[in-house]
């Protein structure tokens, strides 16, 4: 190939899709770190050759001029879309489509939109998968809260680029909304929301953020100041993501039915999780948590099928929410 096919499929490659633009300038700058040294001119006479081919635009009201590809763009350019890599999209299509906003999902739409083509033009078996499979989501499926988009693309950004952001935000105990600065540390999808995991300027501690109570986002391109000692899954497996009760973990002791909860076997409530075997139909467990609401939630829809061992303290607690509720329903 010549040394010319590969900077134009290089310059193509760097074309963000609108309404991301980049400019002659930029390019320039970037195929230089590439190792083609070409003039902004010469650039701009290459675009102008490639957008008969290709659906590029082109914004002539500032200088120099900025490009992008248009929305709707498809995958059209070399390497094709094969069919792992269009399996891939429609198992990112089914996850992601209940998560994001439809703004954020647009971006993906024209991937989206190539690969169930080449799924449906190939004589083959994945052809069929998007009939095939479907993602249901545990629990009572409730409405998942809208999430402003302009607020998770500026998230999202400020968390790949390490960058602070400025949200207006009200949490549920605050009597207004606030303007605040993040430290972005991580994000998570736990159904029905979507956390921001980071600290606030003038505030102590990590907190989590709910996206859709954010009004607004600004990138703030200053770096993030990140606790040296923080871990995404370590604070997840810290129980920090359920109401916490108390700092302290619990070492909980259960005995179990088999079958109804023989999950707890293949997937583990934590990581010190120990099982012994009484008999066919009964096993006990052993595994530190977290001191959750969580924890006391699951306890409870599951009291017909274990009996907790320890904590004792715990025991009484549950068994006091349980006659609550039998008081309750007998009313």
């Amino acid at each position: 190939m010549s040394n010319t096919a590969v900077r134009y499929l290089t310059m193509l490659r760097m074309v963000p899709r609108f309404p991301k633009t980049i400019t002659t300038t930029e390019l320039a700058e970037r195929l230089d770190g590439h190792g083609f040294e070409v003039t902004m001119r010469s650039i701009q006479r290459d675009l102008e050759k490639l957008s008969a081919d290709f659906p590029l635009l082109v914004d002539e009201s500032t200088r120099p001029f900025q490009w992008s590809f248009d929305r709707d763009a498809t995958m059209d350019i070399i390497p094709a879309l094969d069919l792992p890599a269009a399996l891939t999209f429609e198992l990112a299509r089914a996850y992601l489509s209940p998560m994001l906003p439809p703004r954020a999902l647009s971006h993906l739409k024209p991937h989206f939109d190539e690969a169930h083509r080449t799924l449906l033009r190939e004589k083959n078996p994945l052809g069929k998968w998007p009939d095939r499979v479907r993602v249901i989501n545990r629990g009572l499926g409730g409405r998942r809260p809208a999430i402003d988009a302009d607020v998770l693309e500026t998230v999202t950004e400020a968390l790949l680029r390490d960058f602070r952001c400025k949200l207006t935000y009200q949490a549920r105990n605050w009597p207004e909304p606030e303007v605040i600065i993040v430290h972005p540390l991580g994000l998570i999808f736990r159904d029905p929301n979507v956390y921001l995991i980071g600290t606030i300027e003038g505030r102590e501690g990590i907190r989590q953020l709910v996206l859709h109570r954010a009004t607004a986002g600004e990138l703030v391109e200053q770096p993030v100041e990140r606790p040296e000692d923080f871990e995404l899954d370590l604070y997840i497996h810290s129980g920090a993501m359920g109401i916490l009760k108390s700092n302290k973990p619990v070492y909980l002791r259960l005995r179990c039915d088999r079958p109804a909860l023989n999950h707890l076997v293949e997937s583990p409530l934590g990581f010190d999780q120990t099982t012994t075997e009484i008999d066919d139909n009964t096993f006990e467990i052993a595994v530190t948590v977290g001191d959750t609401q969580d924890l006391r939630w699951w306890l409870t829809a599951q009291a017909v099928h274990c009996d907790i061992l320890a904590p004792d303290w715990l025991r009484k607690e549950i068994e006091g929410i349980l006659a609550q509720g039998l008081g309750r329903v007998r009313q």
